[in-house]
């Protein structure tokens, strides 16, 4: 658990370093203002600062900060008069991709998936697909590579461990690129 009183100066700056990009992605995406994502996220880290001494963080801070920025966003909006909260119509309608670039994204999902799947070791990557590509039950699993039942539910575990990191930077790396072509 994250407390931001218990922290150091430099350490607080780390956090900011390690966060501070995707929070500002994330709070582009609410406000679609590169200079007003930024403010709401320093915003964000300086009140962190100035609260540590009463602030309480019960999950990780990822968690904690991605909400609080876009509650930061909402308001922000909110406050401009960019939204009524009340109002269903005042969220703006979002664009429906074409067909054609829905696949194309979802194909480099799938290929950026897979190529992460080839980087797990042998046998998880097995037991990974024994269970995900073929619904094979865990005891089957275990049955069939002749190990046991809390091997395969470990190694599974560390697979989707694996996977959401690989795929939560990829993510990261897609908002990027779509904030870098959308602005050419």
């Amino acid at each position: 658990m994250y407390q931001p009183n218990s922290m150091e100066p430099a350490s607080f700056e780390e956090l900011f370093r390690t966060h501070y990009s995707f929070l500002c992605a994330t709070a582009y995406y609410v406000v679609e203002d590169e200079d007003t994502a930024k403010d709401i996220v320093q915003d964000f880290f300086l009140y962190c600062w100035d609260k540590r001494q009463i602030i309480q963080i019960t999950q990780n801070f990822k968690s904690y900060a991605t909400r609080a920025i876009r509650n930061a966003c909402l308001n922000y909006l909110k406050k401009k008069g960019k939204i009524i909260f009340n109002d269903p119509s005042s969220f703006p309608d979002e664009e429906i991709p074409p067909a054609e670039e829905d696949k194309e994204l979802e194909e480099t999902r799938n290929a950026a998936l897979w190529a992460a799947i080839g980087r797990l070791p042998i046998q998880r990557q097995r037991i990974f697909l024994l269970s995900n590509r073929d619904n094979l039950k865990y005891k089957d699993i275990a049955d069939q590579l002749n190990i046991s039942v809390n091997t395969v539910k470990t190694q599974i575990k560390l697979a989707y461990q694996f996977l959401r990191k690989e795929c939560e930077w990829m993510i990261i790396c897609i908002v990027l690129i779509l904030l870098f072509f959308e602005k050419k």
